[in-house]
């Protein structure tokens, strides 16, 4: 029996099936969850949560993005008072109250279209919550360009511009204070690949109304990342925050002399500080 002519056509008949196999596309989707849990407990007790997730989906010309997250804190703080009719006989009290101490969120859309190899229109939604800064929700919408001015395999350097409708609602409302503006949005982000397995992004975006061009916002966001294996990375995060015109809390204002039980007038407007910052170390999983 011949079997040379036989093996020569094995080849032959392997190449259409290789070649189905290379013309699969790749997975249009990505996601990546970050968690990170911080808990203390004993004479003192507190825990932490931080999440985020970043959903995109690709087309060939389009792209489709979704991140939420968000950080809460909750401090117990403990109060002592002894009672007795001497100090052999006190009785130590012991009270513990939980309170949050930090609770921000946030949830973003975006929508990218090519209109060049460089050059891309993109229209984008957003909600956020920061109860330590005084924002109860804050609501954004945009559309604009943007423009890729370095897209290499290691480094990419994109920049945007857009304009839009801001809407906040703030946990203390002063008198004269305007809930919703139009507002326009500069932004740019940097992408640097170092060494094998890591990762470094910043991120700026400022934002600004066209009616109050001092009630301007600026967020920098920084993030190194390097990767432990297929699914999984270490990401350390620096993040900035920059309101010129910080919202203000409510002061209770106590009638004097102080009365029993304590006479409240009412309330004054307290301004909050201008920047916070907040620094996370989180587990990302790839899916």
């Amino acid at each position: 029996m011949r079997t040379g002519p036989l093996l020569m056509l094995i080849p032959a008949a392997l190449l259409p099936l290789a070649a189905q196999e290379e013309a699969v596309p790749k997975r249009p989707w990505s996601d990546k969850a970050a968690l990170s849990y911080v808990a203390v407990g004993g004479n003192a007790s507190s825990q932490s949560l931080g999440f985020s997730n970043e959903f995109k989906y690709t087309w060939t010309d389009a792209a489709f993005a979704f991140n939420a997250g968000g950080v809460r804190v909750a401090t117990t703080t403990v109060g002592r008072s002894a009672l007795g009719p001497s100090l052999a006989a006190a009785t130590v009290l012991e009270t513990r109250t939980t309170q949050t101490s930090t609770e921000t969120y946030f949830a973003n859309l975006r929508y990218d279209h090519n209109l060049t190899e460089h050059l891309q229109w993109f229209g984008s939604a957003g909600w956020e919550r920061n109860l330590p800064a005084g924002l109860e929700a804050r609501y954004t919408g945009l559309v604009g360009l943007g423009h890729w001015w370095l897209k290499e395999d290691r480094t990419k350097f994109f920049t945007d511009a857009g304009v839009g409708y801001t809407r906040e609602t703030q946990v203390f409302r002063p008198a004269g204070t305007e809930d919703g503006f139009s507002t326009f949005r500069l932004g740019a982000k940097f992408e640097k690949k170092l060494f094998a397995a890591s990762t470094f992004i910043s991120e700026l975006n400022l934002s600004d109304s066209f009616k109050d061009t001092q009630n301007y916002l600026a967020v920098w966001r920084n993030g190194f990342t390097t990767t432990l294996s297929s699914r999984l990375a270490l990401k350390v995060g620096y993040d900035i925050t920059y309101k010129n015109k910080p919202a203000s809390v409510g002061v209770d204002v106590v009638q004097t002399p102080v009365a029993t039980p304590p006479v409240v007038l009412g309330q004054v407007p307290f301004q909050l500080k201008k920047t916070d910052t907040v620094f996370t170390t989180s587990l990302v999983i790839t899916f």
